[in-house]
């Protein structure tokens, strides 16, 4: 349980569905990192007993890892979170032409500014379809090694969907702990075998975020296919009570957890403020990205999660239609 005040999060009156910006970490997760804050706290960098076998954990972790993903332990570079890895994708390829997918991260948009060349050198998506993949390596066999990588950043589907390297054909992954329900401040670039980076020199390893980080993939990997049919339900579910009161309103679901809405003479941060005080929380465009105006046709998003229930589904959805209504008067 997520203890606050003698009540665990989940269990408070508030409706959280923002769990595309930060999830909790699970007690399964906690559990393994405990023990290296205080117990096994050594450095995986030293020379002595103690060390050497906290490096030896660390090296387990890693290759714990690299088998969910279908790689070798070399592939895995431990970052503080997906934006690093972003930017370590990005600005690590050589110099050249970036295609960068519309609804990609700002971390990718941003990394990519006053980069170019002639070539293109990488593409960005955060596509799960391994459609782009496949056709990028055709044409890698057919013409020449240079042909522009492939860049994936999973850290927002690869708690739903298989996020393999092999399996999205892509050669190089963005994977964030922080949203698959693990510690924040660890994550992942996975670099298919064979591909050169560019990097600045890597900093110790963070050996309790890295144990929470695998077991947190691990738990994702387990619940995926379950967790993947309940939030699809949830989300048709709360999609229907909204259509029902507000059929102006626009709608994208992105299976299966994630619903952006747009209404149509609301402006989203008016409605954000206003769904807050009805007890429900949402956001309006990426976390990381809160601090720069919106545009007025930002939807607002509504992301489901581990501990988001039938109840809350069906609150969060009266609430939304009554405040969306009152507003529109």
């Amino acid at each position: 349980m997520y203890e606050n005040g003698g009540m665990s999060w989940f269990e408070k009156k508030r409706i959280f569905l923002d769990y595309a910006s930060a999830t909790p970490v699970l007690p399964e997760v906690k559990k393994v990192m405990d023990k290296y804050w205080s117990e096994d706290f050594y450095n995986p960098n030293a020379i002595y007993g103690e060390g050497v076998e906290v490096k030896r954990a660390v090296k387990g972790y890693r290759t714990k890892i690299a088998g969910f993903l279908g790689v070798s332990e070399e592939s895995i570079i431990f970052t503080s979170g997906g934006t690093e890895a972003n930017v370590l994708a990005i600005r690590g390829v050589k110099p050249g032409k970036i295609v960068i997918e519309p609804e990609s991260h700002p971390s990718v948009i941003d990394a990519a500014k006053g980069i170019s060349g002639p070539k293109v050198t990488l593409y960005s998506s955060v596509t799960t379809d391994n459609k782009l993949g496949r056709k990028i390596r055709e044409e890698r066999k057919k013409n020449n090694s240079d042909y522009p990588l492939l860049h994936i950043d999973a850290s927002q589907t690869a708690q739903y969907f298989n996020v393999g390297l092999e399996t999205l054909a892509c050669d190089l992954l963005t994977l964030d702990s922080a949203k698959i329900y693990g510690p924040k401040g660890i994550g992942a670039l996975v670099v298919r075998r064979g591909v050169i980076l560019n990097l600045p020199p890597l900093g110790t390893p963070t050996v309790p975020l890295i144990a929470g980080f695998a077991k947190a993939l691990e738990i994702a990997v387990r619940d995926r296919k379950s967790e993947f049919k309940r939030l699809d339900i949830l989300s048709k579910q709360f999609i229907e009570i909204v259509k029902s009161h507000l059929p102006e309103v626009q709608i994208t679901n992105l299976v299966p957890n994630t619903i952006n809405i747009s209404v149509p003479g609301i402006l989203p941060e008016f409605l954000v403020l206003s769904l807050e005080k009805g007890g429900v929380l949402v956001s309006h465009g990426p976390a990381c990205n809160s601090n720069k105006p919106e545009p007025p046709d930002t939807p607002v998003r509504f992301s489901l999660g581990r501990f988001t229930t039938e109840s809350d589904i069906r609150k969060a959805g009266e609430i939304f239609c009554q405040v969306s209504q009152s507003m529109l008067k």
